[in-house]
């Protein structure tokens, strides 16, 4: 090494942002959406492989499954590069059922074991499931496979509220010629989200697509870049 890279990069901790999720479907969602953001963390960003069951747990199951999420990012992060640490942390999980006060309570109690242990950690708790997300892009969709129609019935609305958003995407948005959406397509609708220009004019709501951005902003403000 020179001496000139050497004055570059002493006193610097190198850093990673670590995703965690249920699928690779989901984390490489997330990770398309996050170098989106922030294009500088192009290669900074890395996976645990093992998928997340976190939001039924509670008390010192909890806290065990927390503590095995954390001991992974912090190894994934020293496998990246020896002596990296973890800038921020994005934990994936669908919680299987709509909106209401059954999922505040769940995303804070979570949440703030996360960070009651890690201090930098986002829980990103989906409602009903990721395919919610991808319903407030109808365009998107129609970008993966020419077919695919989100029913005006569901259009602007709360998708939070839909009970079954992976079904809308298979029964409704897929029906007819083509193919059905598999889970599998996840990353490519997000892929077509970004590519299109769609990202900031999502058409409809979504508490959980609202405050993973929040968290995104918050951690850039806060964790990345030191």
């Amino acid at each position: 090494m020179s001496g000139r890279h050497q004055k570059r990069t002493r006193g610097r901790t190198r850093s990673v942002v670590v995703v965690a999720g249920e699928d690779r479907n989901d984390r490489e969602s997330l990770k398309s959406l996050l170098e989106e953001k922030h294009p500088d963390l192009r290669g900074s960003i890395v996976q645990i492989q093992d998928p997340v069951r976190l939001h039924k747990a509670t008390g010192t199951n909890l806290t065990k499954r927390v503590r095995s999420i954390l001991n992974k990012a912090e190894g994934v992060a020293e496998k990246h590069e020896p002596g990296t640490r973890v800038a921020c942390l994005y934990v994936h999980e669908d919680f299987d059922a709509v909106d209401g006060p059954d999922y505040v309570k769940t995303h804070q109690r979570v949440e703030q074991e996360i960070r009651r242990q890690l201090g930098h950690g986002h829980y990103v708790l989906a409602v009903a499931e990721m395919e919610a997300w991808m319903l407030l892009f109808p365009e998107a969709l129609s970008k993966v496979v020419r077919t695919w129609k989100v029913p005006a019935k569901h259009l602007g609305k709360d998708t939070g509220r839909f009970p079954d958003p992976k079904g809308v995407l298979k029964r409704e948005v897929s029906k007819g010629k083509g193919r059905r959406y598999t889970e599998s397509d996840a990353p490519d609708v997000f892929r077509a989200v970004i590519e299109g220009g769609y990202l900031n004019s999502p058409r409809g709501s979504n508490s959980s697509w609202t405050h993973f951005w929040r968290g995104v902003e918050f951690c850039a403000r806060k964790h990345l870049h030191k």
